[in-house]
């Protein structure tokens, strides 16, 4: 009766972009801590949809392309639009920061984009190492972001988002490869990103710039 393939994988995908659509609807209202949560709800769903994918055998290769092509179209929206709509929202609206947006938004489809390419050139074959900075640890670099104008005035950090964004959107799109974490290595992200939750969580206003 509908189109696509259904599945716990593209249903746990899907969450994740709705997760990342409310942040920016939260944004947009000023509850930034709350669209923050939400954006690290988007992220741990990209984290795990992929795995649940691998576990169900027997995927047909329609499945499999179809997923990869969902997945990114998701991260598109929540690890590229969501950061910088939070970002806009809070009050950094400038000529130079709406530039920034876009570079950060093409740089992060386009890698995206070429990882789809290499996807479909060696289907069924796991990568050891990305290609160019995932476009997921933006929820982290934003909420980092943000921490620090709960402490210095958002008119002085704004320099700070500028660069950061901008060095996140290159490094997007650098060709650089990027060993993919060992199990270890995963646990201790996680634990960063907790440490960074609850950061988020004890931290006091953030001190949006004056119109």
């Amino acid at each position: 009766m509908f189109i696509g393939f259904f599945s716990i994988a593209n249903t746990v995908t899907l969450f994740g972009l709705i997760s990342a659509v409310t942040a920016c609807f939260l944004a947009a209202n000023g509850n930034f801590k709350f669209a923050l949560y939400m954006l690290f709800l988007s992220c741990l769903c990209d984290t795990f949809d992929g795995k649940i994918a691998r576990a169900k055998p027997n995927r047909t290769p329609s499945e499999k392309f179809y997923g990869v092509q969902l997945d990114s179209l998701c991260d598109v929206i929540s690890f590229g639009v969501a950061p910088c709509f939070i970002a806009f929202s809070f009050g950094f609206k400038g000529w130079l920061d709406v530039l920034i947006y876009g570079l950060f938004i093409v740089c992060g489809a386009t890698r995206l984009a070429y990882f789809n390419t290499l996807s479909n050139e060696h289907p069924g074959k796991m990568m050891k190492s990305f290609r160019g900075v995932p476009i997921p640890i933006s929820t982290v670099v934003i909420t980092i972001l943000f921490l620090v104008t709960a402490f210095i005035p958002a008119n002085v950090t704004v320099w700070i988002f500028r660069i950061a964004l901008a060095a996140l959107a290159v490094g997007f799109v650098l060709n650089i490869k990027i060993k993919k974490p060992d199990t270890k290595q995963a646990a201790v992200f996680l634990v960063i990103q907790i440490v960074i939750l609850v950061a988020l969580l004890l931290a006091g206003d953030f001190n949006a710039p004056i119109a």
